[in-house]
């Protein structure tokens, strides 16, 4: 399957434009001609037309998926009756975004018939890797992210889970036409799709976590975790480690850092400069300190050193 043509797709704000330039730049050196995808906010689509002059990028407005009004109405007539109905009012649109996310994507394989990358509008690109082959994701997992209450509601919705696995929270995940069409069909065991996707999977998505959760727990559900658990269901390899940097961030890093952490294997860096602390709060706007630089380095190393041969030897003894 061709990696250079490579079609992208990514739920954005505004604030996501210099790390979207920047990705721009890299990805075509890398993948030229790729094609570029990002749904933004009805109002903040002439900002992103303005700023972004690549050629093959399409804005889309996120209302012609579907509207948050419409996403909010449906998530709550199912988490009405959950404890937790008040407080997860301020993460419904976190929620919005996934279901965006992956509502463009199935409609994407289903339509055009080929493979779409979902790329976190935050995360910068460092060095070339390869996403597709043979009609398959290439399936990739990190040791430094694992939270288990994505993997309960993913049970829900999928009946059952790989044997083993490694999470999938990479910044990125792909679908091709054949998983789609997998994918698809384990949905269609909840609730058949009435030729309305992002309604379809606002309900499926939201009615699982309203179920399977019984008391509020934060982050309950991730479009990585459920596409990519389901590609593994459908071809079960082993992962490979993907590496890249993200917490304890506190700046844009320098040529010189990213030179170094390229050296090491990294292939990506994430700026999470929508977190409400003090170390993301306008971070592009300052260069990496040095010293949390060598101390991410030198945690962040060692520890996908050790738990890669972790993984290995889990992969090994897995059950069959």
């Amino acid at each position: 399957m061709n990696n250079i043509n490579l079609n992208i797709c990514q739920v954005s704000l505004s604030g996501n434009i210099p790390t979207i330039l920047k990705n721009i730049e890299n990805f075509k050196k890398y993948y030229p001609g790729f094609k570029l995808y990002i749904i933004c906010r009805n109002k903040e689509k002439k900002i992103f037309e303005k700023k972004i002059k690549y050629k093959y990028c399409k804005i889309i407005e996120e209302d012609k998926i579907i509207t948050l009004k419409k996403f909010k109405l449906i998530s709550n007539k199912y988490f009405k009756n959950n404890n937790y109905h008040k407080v997860i009012q301020t993460r419904l649109t976190w929620y919005y975004q996934q279901i965006l996310k992956i509502s463009f994507m199935v409609n994407f394989i289903n339509n055009e018939k080929k493979p779409i990358l979902m790329w976190d509008a935050d995360t910068i690109l460092l060095k070339p890797f390869q996403f597709f082959k043979k009609n398959l994701t290439l399936k990739y997992g990190t040791t430094s992210e694992y939270y288990s209450a994505y993997f309960k509601t993913n049970k829900k919705i999928l009946r059952v889970l790989p044997n083993y696995f490694l999470a999938m929270t990479n910044q990125f995940i792909g679908l091709t036409p054949k998983e789609g069409k997998f994918l698809i069909k384990k949905l269609n065991h909840l609730k058949k799709n009435n030729n309305d996707t992002p309604k379809w999977l606002t309900e499926i998505i939201i009615s699982s976590i309203s179920k399977v959760h019984k008391q509020y727990d934060g982050s309950m559900f991730s479009e990585q975790e459920l596409i990519g658990q389901s590609n593994l269901l459908l071809s079960n390899k082993k992962q490979k480690l993907i590496h890249g940097i993200r917490v304890g961030l506190n700046g844009k890093l320098t040529d010189l850092q990213i030179s170094i952490i390229k050296i090491l294997n990294y292939s990506y860096v994430c700026y999470e400069y929508s977190h409400p602390n003090i170390y993301n709060k306008d971070m592009l706007s300052r260069s990496q300190t040095w010293g949390a630089f060598i101390k991410i380095v030198i945690n962040k190393t060692s520890n996908k050193f050790f738990r890669g041969i972790k993984h290995e030897i889990k992969f090994l003894f897995r059950d069959n």
